[in-house]
């Protein structure tokens, strides 16, 4: 590390015997004596600048949570010379054989699960005491060390509150960024759908509201020593506001489920010629005596070939197509190609998805090869035996997403995948998360407008999702996506959901 002067660079004092190194997070060092305690550790780069600030060693690593930015370093060696502490939890993240038990899982899952963690070492580390309680303390080198559960950008994070030389200073990891925001805001989104992030999150920040402090020493961005709890409180409310935004993006509305005649081994029909499996598929019986297959997933498929070898008796599934890229609502594609022959017409904004790294595109991904045999347009019309599609991009719970739709027994029956719900499943969203890159402006916005000029009688929707078309379900989505960007957005430090909401940066020296 470049020195100036007698001082290291990248290192500034906050306070008498308080340092903060910039690395790939903010080591926060506190010197006591000749030795010292530090939040967080980086990629350790700092350690050989220490002797220059008059400190022999270091006695205590303490971790405010498991973040590869915040500790990477320590994965270098299986031993250190110094205590890490952990709070309770994070071992799930950091153990090394933890870590493999999860990795050796992933492979045999057909749909992958929504991440733990975004961001967790690669190999894990050894010899952490996983000894960090929320309303606990510790009391390290002369220092009365207060932990405070704020979880948010993981369910165990913990802030340390250090009384030093009279200035009461808490180090709060990730919970908070300078001018009331978040760092990298998507850490948030715990699973696809819920606010349950937030929510944690927005308790954390009330707890650390209730105690004055005099700086706020998070792991980016810099120190918050103007009015630090007007800054907790101005994030308390946008928290809030974000998982409000997560609820219903239609409340208020009613849910017109049409109920399917169930026809055994679990299909049900839904009009004289369309069927239902009980996972997400749909089968569209053709007078031809051929069968299209929305959303084929093998489950689905194994019920369909029961019904074809009875009521539809004869039948051949020739060609499949798929609302959206994620795994649960195409797998059963291979299985067709081969066993039947059938050919799949894809959406090109869903053979995007599904062709170049899919698992960077959403939660669920493809592990063997799919053949697209042929490509939709990106907006018009596409024929299938008697049955004219309208083809559309669909924008809404991931952006790689279509809709099509067609006259079905007198009914214009729509194909909406899993972009709008009815408003009792999944909050009327199958899931507005930035890992599956779900935009308003540009996304639910345009697609509930589409419904409208469209009008459909019937909406199908993956997960047995079958209910009628309402215009004011879909105004409703339109206001509540207005809402829902200001509230994302106003986590985002830069203000720029693209950079810090959808954009997943690995750790770096800032």
């Amino acid at each position: 590390m470049q020195t100036v002067g007698s001082r290291p660079a990248g290192v500034r004092r906050i306070l008498k015997d308080v340092w903060v190194f910039h690395d790939t997070c903010r080591v926060y060092v506190l010197k006591t004596g000749r030795r010292a305690v530090t939040i967080d550790f980086g990629s350790g780069r700092w350690l050989s600048s220490l002797r220059r600030l008059g400190i022999d060693g270091v006695d205590h690593v303490l971790l405010t949570h498991h973040h590869a930015d915040q500790c990477a370093g320590l994965e270098t060696r299986r031993a250190w010379p110094f205590r890490i502490h952990a709070p309770v939890g994070e071992d799930q993240f950091l153990e090394p054989a933890k870590i493999k038990v999860y990795d050796r899982s992933v492979p045999k899952m057909v749909c992958v699960p929504f991440p733990a963690s975004y961001a967790r070492v690669q190999r894990g580390i050894r010899g952490i005491a996983y000894d960090i309680r929320g309303n606990a303390e510790l009391f390290l080198n002369g220092l009365c060390i207060r932990c405070i559960h704020t979880p948010g950008h993981g369910p165990n994070a913990c802030s340390y509150i250090v009384e030093f030389y009279g200035r009461q200073l808490c180090f709060c990891g990730d919970a908070v960024y300078a001018g009331g925001t978040v760092w990298q805001p998507y850490n948030l989104e715990w699973d696809h759908w819920t606010g349950a992030g937030a929510l944690a999150a927005w308790e954390g920040v009330r707890r650390l509201e209730g105690i004055g402090l005099d700086l706020l020493c998070p792991s980016h961005g810099p120190v918050i020593a103007d009015r630090p709890r007007a800054v907790l409180r101005r994030l308390d409310l946008r928290l809030l506001d974000f998982y409000r935004a997560k609820g219903s993006v239609c409340a208020g509305e009613k849910d017109h489920w049409i109920v399917p005649k169930p026809v055994g081994d679990g299909v049900s029909r839904i009009l004289p010629q369309l069927f239902m499996g009980s996972g997400n598929a749909y089968l569209l019986h053709s007078r031809t005596g051929e069968a299209l297959i929305v959303d084929p997933t093998m489950s689905d498929i194994r019920q369909f070939e029961r019904l074809l070898a009875g009521p539809l008796r004869g039948v051949k599934p020739t060609a499949a197509v798929v609302t959206h890229a994620h795994m649960d609502h195409y797998e059963g594609i291979p299985y067709l190609q081969r066993r039947y022959g059938a050919l799949s017409w894809i959406h090109p904004r869903v053979a995007e998805a599904i062709m170049s790294d899919s698992h960077r595109h959403g939660f669920a991904r493809a592990w063997w090869p799919l053949r697209i045999d042929r490509l939709w347009p990106e907006t018009g019309r596409w024929r299938w035996n008697e049955y004219i599609f309208e083809v559309a991009p669909w924008p809404g719970q991931t952006w790689w997403h279509c809709v099509f739709m067609t006259i079905i027994d007198g009914k214009k029956v729509l194909f909406g995948g899993d972009s709008f719900q009815p408003a009792s499943r999944w909050n009327g969203t199958g899931g507005f998360c930035a890992l599956n890159l779900s935009r308003f402006r540009d996304g639910y916005i345009p697609s509930a407008r589409l419904a409208l000029r469209w009008k459909p009688d019937i909406l199908a929707n993956g997960h047995r999702c079958v209910f009628r078309f309402t215009a004011s379900r879909f105004r409703r989505i339109i206001r509540w996506a207005r809402f829902a960007e200001k509230a994302t957005q106003a986590l985002c430090p830069s203000g720029d959901l693209k950079h810090d909401y959808y954009i997943r940066p690995e750790p770096c020296c800032e």
